[in-house]
């Protein structure tokens, strides 16, 4: 039997192609992303992938819905080891954002996700959903509400600037400004 038309669980068909088509992204960017150069990677038929994704559209919105419930876990995560409630979310958003370990694949695929985003506004409204679990339990005080906010524009303009090649940041500077932002806040009295 051939590999192509071996059955399997949907669950298992499903991660390889969101794997491929991330691949792709990467690679090719979004105007080289169609379903074509996904289904030639996968172990699956042309007619699996439609089956789960029918349209270039569903496909996009698969990878945008896979990204943000990826990054939405590592965030959770991180919070999860924060013994610090208030403002957890917040601080654990900044710290997986500047990690050190940032890699040209990280930065093809955030340049893709981002023009994809540029091109239809609905994926930009999927992202915002995806994402919604790691902002639900920011402080709403004002100094907290501000603060929290602080911390996720630093690390959306750092992953901006990765994107775009604006800084070249190395993983000590990444600490350094991990640390930059501790002193004097009270959400961000606990990041490190």
């Amino acid at each position: 039997m051939d590999i192509k038309t071996r059955r399997r669980a949907p669950d298992t068909t499903r991660a390889e192609i969101m794997d491929k088509a991330l691949e792709v992204v990467a690679e090719l960017g979004p105007r080289g992303f169609t379903l074509d150069a996904v289904a030639a990677r996968t172990t699956v038929s042309k007619g699996a992938l439609l089956h789960h994704f029918p349209t270039k559209m569903a496909l996009l919105e698969g990878v945008v819905d896979y990204l943000g419930e990826m990054f939405s876990a590592s965030i959770l995560d991180e919070a999860a080891r924060d013994p610090e409630p208030y403002g957890r979310l917040a601080r654990a958003y900044l710290r997986v954002t500047i990690n050190d370990a940032v890699t040209s694949e990280d930065v093809s695929i955030g340049r893709a996700i981002l023009a994809a985003c540029a091109i239809e506004p609905s994926l930009r409204e999927r992202w915002s959903t995806a994402t919604a679990p790691v902002r639900a339990d920011d402080p709403t005080d004002p100094v907290g509400a501000d603060d929290a906010l602080l911390l996720r524009l630093v690390a959306d303009g750092l992953w901006m600037s990765d994107i775009f090649g604006v800084y070249d940041v190395s993983p000590d500077q990444r600490r350094a400004l991990l640390s930059l932002l501790t002193p004097g806040h009270t959400l961000m009295e606990t990041a490190r």
